[in-house]
């Protein structure tokens, strides 16, 4: 470009800057672009997104299935709610689907730890589902499974072995698997796993403390249905026996009853405090014939619907004392002769 100044001609040269906004062009397009597709992504995986993944939650399961009374249930052991229109529950036996449930199935029922019917629609600590099985019909010999499932994410939170094969009578017939355990405490109450009394010193037992003025009781049913194990009338000797640890429990307010199918009944031995797992099995003075009176266990109907009840009441003359008064039970088994 040419320039004339005071007469003069004077080459003035210019810095072309056309390069250069061809690439402050390429950049401010690039940054456009990173600034669109960050905006997409957050909106995609943010909690409005429709691509966001469901929460699946974790959540401690336990499972009983109680034979006798043709129920299954589900327990909250630990870890996060649930809300129960988000629980979907699939039997399967033999490898096929034999029954689905949700909390509108009429077979569904919610029960808080007490024992009474949820109402609050949320799945929690301590509370246990229950489902009716007898539309079913499951039978022994059959191989069968449940499926807890969480609906908003489709996935299977647990899965449960609850029969597997043909049955055979144990020596001792205990609550696990088909039974249930329960204790009223208001500590660590509700619905107890029943491996805790399924074997002698595996390390694992019932425990519960015993406030002042308070009943507290551990509750035992064992699941028997007798034409399943075949166990036939007449009974020629049924047997309960109990390993337990006490301690500061006053034998007078520590009874050991029975249900037999119309009555309550004590067990006539006087339940010894301060007492340990080990010194219980070498004495070998809890087992009891309960075929016989005042007991007459002596029925397969009756066996059936047998229940035992172990119970403690608290009677410390000073101060609540729940940390030093406690009872514990590491077994408890059924045996029939027939």
């Amino acid at each position: 470009m040419v320039s004339i100044v005071e007469g003069k001609k004077r080459f003035v040269f210019y810095q072309d800057c056309r390069g250069v906004s061809e690439i402050y062009g390429q950049l401010l397009m690039m940054s456009i672009v990173v600034l669109a597709f960050s905006t997409i992504g957050l909106a995609v995986f943010s909690d409005g997104g429709v691509v966001k993944p469901e929460h699946t939650p974790n959540t401690d399961l336990q499972e009983n299935f109680n034979r006798s009374t043709n129920t299954l249930q589900i327990i909250h052991r630990g870890g996060e709610a649930i809300d129960e229109s988000a629980i979907k529950i699939i039997v399967n036996v033999n490898g096929e689907k034999r029954g689905e449930f949700d909390s509108n199935s009429d077979d569904f029922t919610v029960k808080n730890p007490n024992g009474t019917v949820s109402s609050d629609d949320v799945f929690t600590l301590g509370d246990c589902i229950e489902i009716n099985t007898e539309s079913m019909e499951l039978n022994a010999g059959e191989d069968i499974d449940i499926f807890f499932i969480d609906k908003p994410s489709d996935q299977v939170l647990q899965r449960a072995v609850l029969q597997r094969g043909s049955w055979k009578v144990p020596e001792w017939i205990t609550p696990h698997p088909y039974g249930s355990v329960y204790s009223n405490s208001t500590e660590n109450g509700g619905w107890q796993p029943t491996e805790m009394v399924d074997a002698i010193s595996d390390g694992i037992n019932t425990k519960d403390s015993v406030p002042k003025d308070q009943l507290v009781y551990q509750e035992f049913q064992f699941g028997i249905d007798t034409d399943e194990m075949e166990i036939s009338d007449p009974l020629s000797q049924v047997q309960l026996k109990i390993i337990y640890e006490s301690h500061d429990c006053n034998p007078n307010e520590f009874p050991l009853s029975i249900y037999n199918g119309s009555d309550w009944v004590r067990i006539d031995y006087t339940m010894k405090e301060n007492y340990n797992f080990a010194q219980c099995e070498a004495d070998g003075e809890t087992v009891f014939d309960i075929n016989l009176a005042p007991y007459y266990v002596n029925t397969t109907e009756k066996l059936e619907k047998l229940v035992v009840r172990f119970s403690a009441t608290g009677n410390t003359v000073t101060g609540n004392a729940s940390t030093d008064k406690y009872y514990c039970v590491d077994f408890i088994g059924i045996n029939v002769d027939f």
